[in-house]
């Protein structure tokens, strides 16, 4: 997606209605509320690194990169909201807000940490800042539309007549009016994964013949277009591809030669899809011989190079890769396909992952059309969940795995409508009103910190979070809080005239067809699941 940078969020602007102590709260916000007080992997100066200096809310209680003053025995929290002064006091300036939180109400406040002497005289301030309470989980909310399943088949029956994917019907090359194609690990992969997906929900019918057929047509092309045999990243789809005028403009890391490892996956998963329905033994040798150069390229750590040059292999960019994606693409293969050798490598990648981002919290964001950032400059939740969705499925370290989920909600999660988001009279807004968040539809999910936009995508994989947590742990909450995202779904699908657009908002925006794939996956195996477990 193209990115917009938003800065600092306008707190001064928000405007949330309601004080905690004064709500209605439901069975479920009153464990939400309790929840909320309690912090998620707060920092220790020296041990353990702060992680939230660009967070844009907090919905659980924040601790603070906040520096001890020479001199001082003691420190007072004074916590300004909406004219109300909320005070504490604690032997280090870095303390949560955990004592106060409750009875703080949402909405910006402004906390100043004064050190005091041992007389208790002020001396220094420790440090201060402008932050933003968003509001805790008192669901579920709405009422489905229309079932889970009925609302994924109306949302792939509506992508799958768009114009731009019923092209490669008669010219079997992407429709060069949809520009998004131009990003084809991504999307591509979703045409395949989209055609597969349709037949699955509606079988035997006409129009899955026709879906399979365009999901053959977009594989075949997207094989074809793959690095050959014999160089450096075989097998790997390009993350870039075609469209001169739109890739490679002089100093962008978006270039023909680059290839964005996390992507390279979904083109795995895609012909994985492709075969359970065809059962073309060609498209599950795809897949496999995409994992095999994954584990070539595994680097000693674990790991991998975030992104490479696909003539030589070489990293491109310093940063290496979450491999969350790698690691759930090894565990399916393993699971349901049989594909043995593959254990050695995702747990190497396993272990990177609870040595590294899981001690961090350096959930740095990674996306193809945005460059990577220095640590915790630009966080996202997507590997978190990942992780988090990998764990509880193979029923490990579900203690890690709830604490990952509640730093996705914390950071991304938007439960109930927050006021404008966007300074509009500092240049935040867009041509469409669907770029403005008054226009948003709560609950949603935000992608990320530069990119500060409710993501149907990331709705999808929130919920497929939540969902996993309560088959894993059976707490009532999760299952709560998967509702009502799906919930909310049906609500944003009804207001796009029966589709899954890119965004949680009422008015047309620039349609992803992998914002489409994964959230309809998710609701139709969602609605199933409750069906088995009579939990509609």
């Amino acid at each position: 997606m193209r990115r917009l940078k938003v800065g600092l969020i306008a707190l001064a602007s928000f405007c949330m209605h309601s004080y905690a102590q004064d709500r209605n709260l439901t069975p479920m916000g009153e464990i939400a509320l309790s929840e909320s007080l309690v912090p998620i992997r707060p920092g220790i100066p020296g041990k353990l690194l702060f992680w939230n200096q660009y967070a844009h809310q907090f919905i659980y209680a924040p601790a603070f990169d906040y520096r001890s003053v020479s001199g001082a025995m003691n420190y007072r929290y004074n916590i300004t909201s909406r004219g109300k002064l909320y005070t504490f006091e604690s032997k280090v300036p870095y303390s949560p807000l955990s004592s106060v939180w409750k009875d703080m109400p949402t909405g910006a406040f402004r906390l100043n940490v004064i050190a005091l002497n041992a007389s208790g005289d002020s001396i220094a301030s420790a440090g201060e800042g402008t932050y933003y309470k968003s509001s805790f989980f008192n669901g579920p909310y709405y009422e489905p539309v229309m079932p889970y399943d009925q609302s994924a088949r109306t949302a792939l029956d509506t992508i799958m007549n768009r114009s731009y994917i019923l092209y490669w019907l008669d010219h079997k090359k992407p429709d060069p009016s949809y520009e998004l194609y131009r990003f084809a690990a991504k999307v591509l992969s979703s045409v395949v994964a989209a055609g597969a997906t349709h037949a699955i929900s509606k079988p035997g019918t006409e129009d899955v013949k026709r879906s399979v057929q365009i999901a053959e047509i977009v594989a075949d092309y997207l094989l074809n277009i793959s690095f050959p045999k014999g160089t450096p990243l075989e097998y790997f789809p390009p993350t870039y591809y075609g469209f001169p005028h739109l890739i490679g403009a002089n100093g962008s890391h978006m270039r023909l030669n680059n290839t964005v490892t996390f992507l390279v996956p979904n083109a795995g998963h895609a012909y994985l899809d492709l075969y359970s329905v065809t059962k073309n033994e060609k498209y599950l040798e795809a897949a496999k011989k995409i994992a095999g150069t994954l584990q070539k390229t595994q680097l000693p750590s674990g790991t991998w190079f975030f992104s490479m040059d696909n003539q030589t292999g070489k990293p491109t960019a310093e940063n290496l890769l979450i491999p969350t994606a790698v690691v759930n693409y090894f565990d399916r293969l393993r699971t349901e396909f049989g594909v043995k050798g593959l254990e050695e490598s995702t747990a190497h990648a396993v272990n990177w992952l609870m040595n590294n981002p899981v001690k961090t919290y350096n959930w740095q964001a990674q996306f193809e059309d945005i460059k990577p950032h220095e640590p915790y400059y630009n966080q996202s939740r997507e590997q978190a969940c990942e992780l988090a969705i990998y764990l509880m499925k193979n029923k490990r370290d579900i203690g890690i795995a709830e604490n990952l989920i509640r730093y996705a909600e914390d950071q991304f999660v938007i439960w109930e409508h927050p006021g404008p988001y966007i300074d509009k009279s500092k240049g935040g807004t867009r041509p469409s009103p669907g770029w403005i968040s008054v226009n948003w539809i709560a609950p949603s999910v935000q992608e990320q910190y530069t990119y500060w936009m409710p993501v149907t995508r990331s709705a999808g994989i929130m919920l497929d979070t939540y969902w996993q947590a309560y088959v894993a742990t059976k707490k009532d909450i999760y299952l709560a809080k998967a509702k009502s995202i799906a919930n909310t779904l049906t609500v944003v699908q009804k207001e796009n005239n029966n589709a899954y657009p890119g965004y949680f908002t009422k008015y047309t925006m620039q349609e992803w067809i992998n914002g489409v794939v994964y959230p309809g996956r998710t609701m139709m195996a969602f609605q199933r699941y409750l069906n088995n477990q009579n939990l509609n």
